[in-house]
């Protein structure tokens, strides 16, 4: 048999092979000490709506039940919704029976582990994740709010309190150095609220403004305890370009509002 034909039937054999093993999501192959390697194509952080968008991005709320550490990643086994399955991510410290948040996921199929030499039939490849005590609130998609606080007044009118002095959101929002730092007055609807994250309720209001087509949103903090639906005049401290950590971040933000 010629030369060639050996090389083209050792080429088959080795492709063959390669398919009938778990596929490794890797750009690198694992080095000689059986670490993971170093590139595990983790998704890249999604961007983060800020409050002048009432967009969203996909908000997981998972509680950790199992935790692995490897040298450069951390597996979790999670349950959300009464399913459970893997995660992995960037290196971090995680406890289990702790809750935790991420946004964004890639999923992966027969995903081989080299370190904990395990195969994985299904794993979700996660940026990052941020303990629920710390999150910011507003974020989170709705639907998924935390229980509520029962502390504070609430607001609930059928329609938006007329208010001499209330900024509106489009100019907020177009001139938000402006007012950093100072107390304003908003009013509008509620269009979102999570309660009793960090100790606070955290709430969207819109009041009809729009930017491009988009009705312009902001994310408020308060005791009060308001409804989604419900119409609101509220007063407190402007804030820019808040950062809570993990991709958590706020162009402007409205701090310990109270009603009028």
């Amino acid at each position: 048999m010629p030369v060639f034909k050996y090389i083209y039937l050792f080429a088959l054999v080795t492709f063959v092979a390669c398919e009938s093993k778990p596929k490794v999501i890797v750009a690198d192959v694992a080095s000689a000490t059986g670490s993971e390697p170093a590139n595990m194509q983790m998704p890249a952080d999604p961007s983060v709506p800020t409050t002048a968008s009432a967009t969203n991005a996909d908000v997981h709320q998972v509680v950790a039940n199992e935790v692995m550490q490897a040298e450069r990643y951390t597996y979790l086994k999670v349950s959300e919704a009464g399913k459970s399955f893997w995660i992995a991510t960037a290196k971090t410290e995680a406890q289990k029976g702790q809750t935790y948040l991420y946004r964004g996921r890639l999923m992966k199929t027969n995903f081989e582990s080299i370190e904990f030499k395990r195969t994985f039939d299904t794993i979700y490849l996660v940026s990052s994740i941020i303990s629920a005590s710390q999150h910011p609130g507003g974020s989170l998609s709705g639907g998924a709010a935390l229980p509520s606080a029962n502390t504070g007044a609430t607001q609930d009118t059928k329609e938006v309190p007329v208010v001499k002095d209330a900024v509106k959101l489009s100019d907020l929002i177009a001139n938000k150095e402006k007012y950093a730092g100072k107390v304003v007055t908003i009013s509008g609807e509620c269009v979102k609220v999570n309660n009793g994250i960090m100790g606070k309720n955290w709430v969207h209001i819109q009041d009809g403004s729009k930017k491009n087509g988009k009705a312009l949103d902001l994310t408020v903090t308060t005791n009060m305890n308001v409804g989604i639906g419900n119409k609101v005049a509220l007063k407190g401290k402007i804030a820019i370009n808040k950062d809570f950590g993990a991709g958590y971040k706020y162009d402007i933000i409205m701090e310990e509002a109270s009603g009028l």
